[in-house]
Formats: structure tokens, sequence, C-alpha cells
């Protein structure tokens, strides 16, 4: 017997199955990732197509049964227009929300997950148009969304101090492969490790670190970075997911084409 259920859900993939119909990945407060299958949502003219498109949140009325979800309604709430001025912001979008889908998990509550990506598309739709310092503002809102996904999904690094000599000041170094933290003298006693993996943090970057690990969600993006700082800032967030998920995401590939095309 198929149940009704009404569902909150971010639609991070829709894949064509059949002649006119979608499958789509969504995720959903209530019951992390779920698939949803669409009768006609190829179609314009479908009263749900517009609802059921990439990076759109809506309220979806599906039926359960023994198979897959299937979609009975589905209403917009949000479509996140603002992504549409900036290619960046929008390659960014893309790759958080299947970022976060590679990571939910399925049929298991994911308020947390949900609600920061929501806040990271929101917060991406109103960084304006195309230019150097959109583009910075692009990387800062992802690479604070990668941190804090990386530790809503278990991966949270330890940040308070060596984790060999227990030291809490001075300089550190921190390793993205295992999420190592080392002050620089158990560091040197080391065979000197590869520099792709190791990151020496300035004061500036490791309180960043440390914000974006312990702030309230809502002040998630309320940091700000020096030029250079943000850059290094940027690349260890992003190794660092990119280690958790095990491999890298189209849409990463495809965001980092567009930094390097708009520089």
């Amino acid at each position: 017997m198929k149940t009704l259920l009404t569902l909150h859900g971010l639609v991070v993939r829709a894949a064509d199955y059949g002649e006119n119909d979608r499958m789509l990945t969504l995720l959903t407060p209530e019951r992390g990732r779920i698939s949803v299958c669409t009768k006609g949502t190829k179609s314009l003219k479908n009263p749900n197509s517009v609802a059921c498109q990439p990076l759109c949140y809506s309220e979806f009325t599906v039926s359960s049964g023994n198979g897959p979800f299937v979609l009975s309604e589905a209403s917009l709430i949000e479509q996140f227009y603002g992504l549409r001025l900036s290619l960046e912001a929008s390659a960014a979008a893309f790759y958080a929300a299947e970022a976060a889908g590679e990571l939910c998990p399925e049929n298991s509550g994911s308020r947390e997950t949900v609600s920061l990506v929501l806040n990271t598309l929101y917060r991406l739709s109103t960084v304006g148009r195309e230019g150097e310092e959109v583009a910075r503002e692009v990387g800062r809102v992802k690479a604070a969304f990668e941190l804090r996904l990386a530790a809503l999904s278990g991966f949270s690094p330890y940040l308070s101090s060596c984790e060999e000599c227990g030291n809490a000041e001075g300089s550190f170094s921190f390793e993205v492969t295992e999420g190592q933290f080392l002050c620089e003298d158990c560091l040197a006693k080391r065979e000197r490790p590869s520099h792709e993996r190791w990151y020496s943090l300035t004061p500036t970057v490791l309180d960043a670190l440390r914000y974006v690990l312990a702030c309230p969600a809502k002040r998630l993006f309320s940091f700000t970075l020096p030029e250079e700082d943000g850059k290094l800032f940027c690349r260890i967030c992003e190794n660092y997911l990119a280690f958790r998920l095990e491999r890298t995401l189209p849409s990463l590939d495809f965001y980092r084409k567009i930094v390097t095309a708009g520089k």
C-alpha cells in the first residue's frame, strides 16, 4: 500500500528517465538523500517542471512503496535566482550541491547538512556579477562550506593543539589527507613531508579554520581574510574535503576551469 508524504527538498541532480520523465536526487531535512521518479517533468508545460529543476528548493508530495518515491505534486519555494548573475557562483553552487549529495546519508535525517547547503546557495546568490572581488568571495564561501560539510559528516579536524606534544601556541602545519595538526618543532622531527599535503598555517588562516568549525551556523560566512591568506584557506579546505570524498567531483573540475578562465 502506497503512502503519501510531504517533504521539503533541494534538487541536486535531475537525470532523464525515458522520453519525458526524470529521476531526481533530493536532499531533504527529514530523510536525507532520496530518489524521486517524476512523470512528464522534462516538458516545461508540466505544472511540476519548474520546481523540479536542479538547485531548486521545493515542497514535494511523493508516494512511497516498494521502489523509489514517485512524485505526485511539487511547489517551488526558492530557486536562488541570483546565481544566474555569476558563472563562478553558479559553478560553486552546483559543486556544493553535489558534494553534499555525496556525503548526505540516504533515508536518514540531515537537517544541519541541508541547512548548510541552502545557506551556502543563498550566500552565493548574493555575491553579484563577475569580477575579481566576486571570484574571491565565491572562493571564500565555497571553502567555508567545504570545511563545515566535512565536519558535519564526521570528519572534523582537531585544531586546538599539536597532536603529538600538546603545544597550543606557536606555528603550526596541517596535513590534509589525515587531518594531522602539528607544531613546527614536531614536524621538523619527521622526514620532510610532501608540500602538496602539508600546509604551514598563518595565524590568520588558523583562526579562520577554527572559526568555521565552531561558529553558529548563521554566522558561518561572517569573517574576512587578506587575499594571500584567503588563497591558502581555500586550498586547504578544498583539498581536505576532496580527500574525505576520495574522488574529484565533476562539478569541482568545472568550477576550477571557470576560475582559471577568469584569471
